[in-house]
């Protein structure tokens, strides 16, 4: 049953029976004011039952008639019928719904608002409940379905007895609940309620043993109650059962579900239960030593009083359960990490506080995060009670040993893990993880981190410390910053006071000569770490008080270095090489001294201050206090002698398996002393590597550094085009960086001249690429590509993604003839190969080329045909194309929302859906795009909430929301940029809009520009649905200036409808141009009848109509319409600007 919306309820016929509602979810039954009603007997009981079932649908007496007796009615039926109808008829008036039984020359129908229906109410919020389970609003989506669900009282029309005419629709219904209530079970499941979910699935797998999505549930809810076997057990149940009595295999999900529990992936675990915080005090945590943070504390802190209480403030709402974030920036040596380290000393004494530091010398990804938990005890001690999956995926990070082998490596996984574990740390006290030299954070930990702030667990404190040049300028610190907005509290701290710098040197160096400290504070600006640099050095100090400034602080530690004994000095130099951080085994051979001397120099450097002891009992580590002092002894090495050491480095990392990327760096600083071939071959590895990690920035580094080396080494051609290929690859993959990664392919084009395979190949990558992402778009030149390609490439997989790859640039181009051809080899290629994913990517193209030939049906079944191949898949990447296109055409070309939203709602529902980042925000940005359009504002602002600033959807809202300038301007940008790109399919989407927007704002002539700049395209494509909505549009525009022109638009619409084509809503819009050209009121009330459901277009005609009335003199029928166009714009919350 789909009740339609009745014309009263559409009008606002006040004889609709607002005050009745009806209900089939139980035994029948109406009510008004919370009574029900008497119905009278069986017979016109079940006429009741028939006309619900069809709401809003005329009925012919003999189907009537056959309903209620049978296949055989006895004679006088219909008469009798009559005599039901006139006694339901009376009743029904009784109750005050006088017209609700209406009779036409097709039947009798029941005219009723859908919503006073108990049975369309739950498929609405159903619909509602599944929509918003899709864009990971649990807690809405449980309240919406336990709405639904609750509007069930029993089976449907039970009083009846099950009557044969509601046998299909009871089964509908019957299994839509069903779905309601799996539906419900995994927003529940997301909410952490486990073990009250288990009782009741156990019930229902038992009376649906074959249902996966409920077996599936059953084994995740065990799972995450520590029943591990049992979960098992069940999987093993349910496939002896499918094999047993159906002869098949579970499904890939319930498959995949049953490998996923055997190696405990920590994508099945629940967001951990925190322990609340109560007014007993935690016990005292023993905080892990920080060995830079206890010596920055010999230094007394000047100033930074106002920061340190800010930070207090921060503390105590996490305390009490709260969760925060603080951006800490400045100059180098400012004093960030001083006062982060009184804070964290403040902390420490009932609190976990993790520290980690960014390494820009390694290149290791999630650095930051796998330091802080390496050197923390409590994290070791969280993980033994972790399970051994979650274990295997944070190996990576922790250099722990591993229980079980790590499955596939998955991003979101690993950062799930980390999240679980602060989550577990924070459920025994408050957590301050702090993060120190952001302004060298990797893309890597970026991701990491926001994900973190994304889903920060009660009572953490996250503190960044960033240098302020040049972090401002760093995109992974910006990215993180910007993930941060509204969320963060930002510190900048500032240099000091003369005053407070004076208390600083003070404190340093005791009493100093008169003018000392003005002098020093003008050289240094007030830079605490300067001056303490400066202070704190006997020799310095004599210069200052003869009145010499060291030229810089590379002079002063210069001086500070020059003074330690020749062993320790070559310790420090070596330790500059190894970075931040070095282990003592590894410094101890890159030294290579005898092992009492090089604890002497050890001993010495630590003294002087320019080391550190870090790291752990068992894993002694030696780092510089900061990095600007690690970075001016690094600089003031000799290049012959820094280059042997980073060479030596090297030698001596890459035969540790984790430590490959290290090496690479190493490797690469050494410059002409090492092997060029050699460099590159590691860096290449090192990629492999950090790609493995999903560290995309590292990899891409360190791919471009190898290509960069066998460039300039002079590599044969083809060793340099192979690593250009697999650079670009991961610039493609990582979605970032697309104009290099074209400059890559096109750089392997030239070296593989000679090897035509080679060429070919490298010819559809390009091709794939320029079709691929609005920066590097280009139609005719992928087109170009994908030519060449096709003379050389040989059937099979590659080439089904070649002519995969045609008909996406001559789909996005509008070539429809090039479109078909490639679609037809492409399926033809997958059902050679037997692959039903492919099948479903080529018929993509295949439904494209139907639609834009206008052979809607045509394509309509290839779309439904799609979705039913995904469904057999049960893969939603493959799945998002069909989801997509349909939702499109349905919302935008056919003006059809609920069956774009319906499209979304499937796409939406899918299981790990949620998991792919772009698919999911394109399928959420056609819903938004469904929901404006249908008027639901509120619901389309919240879902537009988390898509990116160039979601279509977000000018479309901007249009809605009544800033049509700018509006105009973002619709103008986006059809040149189009234009620019070959884009001939989203410039003439692109250019509709445009010519909505000025219409709007008064520009008639721009917008009959913009419309016939989309009709050229879509006659030369062609797409016939363009075609429609362009002419439609400016028959309509052009009918008071040149009714010629705005005559023979309107006729070829006329042809484009007599193919029989279901054109929905946008017949509409050809009604509103007849309207226009005629005049003829039949045409308005014509066109407001197909606008059914579309209030922003049904409140444009009537705005229109009230013109036409205006201008023949019929103003108080103008007045009506006008104000009937101003109720809508109320009803759904439009901005004042469409009221006038």
């Amino acid at each position: 049953m789909t009740p339609r919306t009745s014309a009263a309820a559409t009008s606002g016929d006040t004889s609709s029976p607002a005050a009745l509602r009806f209900g089939i979810l139980g035994p029948l039954d109406v009510a008004a004011g919370g009574e029900s009603l008497a119905l009278g007997g069986p017979k016109q009981r079940e006429l009741l039952a028939v006309l619900l079932l069809h709401l809003n649908q005329f009925v012919p007496p003999g189907r009537l008639a056959e309903a209620l007796w049978g296949a055989a009615p006895p004679a006088g039926a219909e008469v009798t019928l009559r005599t039901h109808v006139s006694h339901l008829r009376r009743r029904l008036a009784e109750a005050g719904a006088s017209g609700a039984l209406a009779t036409r020359r097709s039947g009798y129908g029941l005219l009723a608002d859908p919503a006073q229906l108990d049975a369309a109410r739950f498929e609405q919020l159903v619909g509602l409940g599944r929509e918003a389970l899709g864009l990971g609003d649990a807690p809405r989506a449980a309240t919406l379905l336990r709405q639904a669900l609750d509007l069930w009282r029993g089976p449907v029309l039970e009083d009846l007895h099950a009557p044969l005419f509601a046998e299909a629709e009871t089964a509908r219904l019957d299994e839509l609940r069903l779905v309601a209530t799996e539906s419900r079970i995994e927003a529940d499941l997301a909410l952490g309620r486990h073990a009250e979910a288990v009782p009741e699935l156990e019930r229902l797998v038992d009376v649906h043993p074959f249902r996966e999505r409920l077996t599936g549930q059953l084994m995740l809810a065990l799972y995450r109650t520590g029943r591990q076997v049992d979960a098992l057990d069940v999987a093993a149940r349910a496939r002896r059962r499918l094999a047993d009595e159906l002869g098949l295999d579970p499904g890939p999900a319930l498959a995949g579900l049953e490998t996923s529990i055997l190696r405990h992936d920590p994508a099945l675990l629940p967001a951990p239960r925190l322990v609340a915080p109560t007014g007993t005090p935690a016990p005292r945590v023993q905080p892990p030593p920080d060995a830079l943070f206890t010596v920055v504390r010999r230094v007394p802190m000047a100033g930074r009083g106002a920061e340190l209480a800010h930070l207090r403030s921060l503390w105590h709402d996490v305390r009490d359960g709260g969760r925060r974030v603080a951006l800490v920036s400045g100059e180098g040596g400012v004093g960030k990490t001083r006062l982060v380290a009184e804070f964290a000393h403040e902390a420490a004494a009932d609190a976990h506080v993790l520290v980690g530091r960014c390494d820009p010398a390694a290149m290791l990804p999630y650095h930051p995060i796998a330091s802080a938990f390496r050197a923390s005890a409590e994290v070791d001690a969280c993980l033994d009670l972790a399970p051994p999956a979650l274990r295997a995926r944070l190996t990576p990070l922790l250099s722990r040993p591993a229980d079980t082998t790590p499955g596939p490596d998955d991003r979101h996984a690993l950062f799930e893990a980390a999240t679980w574990v602060l989550t577990h740390l924070a459920g025994t006290a408050p957590v301050a993880l702090v993060v120190e030299e952001a302004e060298r954070l990797d893309r890597a930990s970026s991701l990491l981190l926001r994900h973190l702030v994304e889903h920060l667990p009660a009572r953490v404190l996250l503190v960044v410390c960033f240098r302020d040049p040049p972090g401002g300028h760093h995109p992974p610190l910006l990215d993180l910053i910007a993930a941060t907005e509204g969320l963060a509290d930002r510190l900048t701290l500032g240099p000091l006071t003369e005053t407070e710098l004076a208390e600083l040197v003070t404190a340093v160096a005791g009493d100093v000569p008169a003018g000392f400290v003005p002098r020093l504070w003008r050289a240094t600006g007030g830079n605490p770490f300067y001056a303490a640099e400066v202070a704190r050095d006997r020799r310095t100090r004599e210069d200052w008080q003869r009145g010499q400034v060291p030229a810089g602080v590379r002079d002063v530690v210069r001086h500070r270095l020059r003074s330690l004994p020749e062993p320790a000095q070559h310790v420090v130099r070596c330790a500059a090489v190894l970075g931040p951080e070095a282990g003592y085994e590894l410094l101890a051979h890159l030294a290579d001294q005898p092992e009492e001397q090089l604890i002497d120099a050890l001993v010495a450097a630590v003294a002087a201050g320019f080391l550190v002891e870090a790291g752990r009992s068992w894993q002694v580590a030696y780092a510089f206090p900061h990095d600007l002092l690690r970075d001016a002894v690094h600089a003031d090495l000799p290049v012959p002698r820094r280059q042997r050491l980073h060479l030596r480095a090297a030698q001596l990392l890459r035969d540790r398996p984790a430590e490959t990327a290290s090496a690479a760096v190493h490797l690469r600083a050494a410059g002409p002393a090492a092997d060029p071939l050699d460099a590159a071959e590691l860096s290449l590895a090192a990629a492999g590597d950090a790609q493995r990690m999903y560290a995309w920035d590292e990899a891409i580094a360190h791919a471009e550094a190898a290509v960069a080396i066998l460039d300039q080494a002079g590599a044969p051609a083809p060793t340099r085009a192979d690593a250009a290929v697999r650079t670009a690859i991961l610039r493609l993959r990582a979605s970032t960086g697309f104009p290099e990664a074209v400059r890559l392919l096109e750089h392997a084009l030239e070296l593989y001249r000679g090897n035509d395979e080679a060429v070919a190949t490298v010819h559809a990558r390009l091709g794939g690429a320029l079709c691929t992402h609005h920066s590097i778009m280009d139609i005719p030149r992928a087109l170009d590509h994908f030519a060449a390609a096709r003379r050389v490439l040989p059937d099979g997989r590659a080439g089904f993604h070649l002519h995969r790859g045609r008909a996406q640039a001559a789909m996005y181009g509008l070539r429809t003839a090039t479109l078909g051809a490639a679609a037809d080899q492409a399926r033809e290629l997958a059902a050679r190969l037997g692959r039903r994913d492919l099948t479903v990517l080529a018929s993509w193209a295949a439904a494209w080329f139907r639609f834009n030939r206008g052979e809607l049906a045509a394509a309509a079944a290839i779309e439904e045909d799609m979705w039913a191949r995904v469904q057999d898949l049960g893969d939603p990447y493959v799945g998002w194309g069909p989801v997509n296109m349909a939702a499109l055409t349905a919302t935008e070309y056919l003006l059809d929302p609920v069956a774009g939203r319906r499209w979304c709602r499937r796409g939406l529902s899918q299981a790990r859906f949620d998991t792919l980042g772009y698919p999911h925000d394109a399928v959420a940005d056609q819903l938004v795009l469904a929901l404006a359009l249908a008027g639901d504002l509120d619901a389309a602002r919240r879902a537009a909430g988390p898509l990116p600033a160039d979601a279509v959807s977000r000018r479309l809202l901007l249009l809605l929301d009544g800033d049509w300038e700018a509006a105009e301007h973002a619709w103008s940008q986006a059809r040149a940029a189009d234009e620019a790109a070959g884009d001939r399919h989203d410039a003439a989407f692109h250019a509709r809009w445009l010519a909505t927007t000025r219409t709007l704002l008064g520009d008639t002539g721009g917008a009959v520009t913009a419309l016939r700049q989309a009709l050229d395209l879509a006659v030369a494509g062609p797409q016939v649905p363009t075609e429609l909505i362009a002419r439609a549009e400016l028959a309509r525009l052009l009918a008071a200036t040149d009714p010629g022109e705005a005559a023979r638009h309107l006729a070829r619409c006329d042809e484009i409808l007599a193919g029989g084509e279901d054109w929905r809503g946008r017949a509409g819009t050809v009604a509103l141009a007849r309207a226009a050209v005629t005049g003829d009121d039949t045409a308005y009330q014509t066109a407001l009848r197909l606008f059914a459901g579309l209030p922003w277009h049904r409140a444009d005609a009537l705005r229109a109509w009230a013109a036409a009335l205006d201008t023949t003199g019929r103003r108080a029928e103008a007045g009506e319409k006008l104000a009937a166009a101003r109720r809508i714009h109320d009803e759904i919350g439009a901005h004042p600007r469409w009221r006038h």
